[in-house]
């Protein structure tokens, strides 16, 4: 993977958390369950975190990273908030597993600089995948396990 291809990458990967983030958020104001609620606007704070660590890869390379308004349409909220908790948990868990896949292609060519903020965003995705599988066992209270240590402080 050339350099402007693994850039591309990592500002989609950027703009990805963005979206992540109104995502997840908007999921959390659909849901009349506290917890999924809770758990919901936790997802959103990892999306944030996550791009943010890949907004500090692109300045690395003198990329700018203006935050854009992202608009989720009602339609693609409502595909999640409003279908049943298993077939909305099983639609993101084939989501995510592309994403793993694409980002485990990104930390494959990151040069030495970028690893550790590119194993982050595999991680980060790899704790959502949990999350998502604890959630179809009807797990819900253990789903954020690998996700909160995410966002622990280093």
């Amino acid at each position: 993977m050339e350099r402007d291809s693994y850039l591309d990458g990592i500002r989609n990967a950027w703009l990805g958390e963005q979206f992540g983030e109104v995502f997840f958020n908007g999921l959390a104001a659909r849901t009349d369950d506290a917890a999924l609620r809770e758990r919901w606007r936790t997802l959103a704070r990892l999306e944030k975190v996550t791009g943010a660590k890949m907004a500090a890869v692109l300045h690395r390379y003198g990329e700018q990273t203006v935050a854009e308004t992202i608009e989720i349409g009602e339609d693609v909220l409502n595909q999640y908030a409003h279908a049943p908790h298993p077939e909305a948990m099983a639609r993101m868990k084939d989501v995510v597993e592309q994403a793993i896949v694409r980002f485990d292609q990104l930390l494959a060519v990151a040069p030495d600089e970028d690893v550790p903020a590119v194993q982050f965003l595999v991680r980060h995705e790899q704790a959502l995948l949990t999350f998502v599988d604890r959630e179809l066992a009807g797990d819900g209270a253990h789903a954020l396990t690998d996700v909160l240590p995410l966002l622990a402080p280093p």
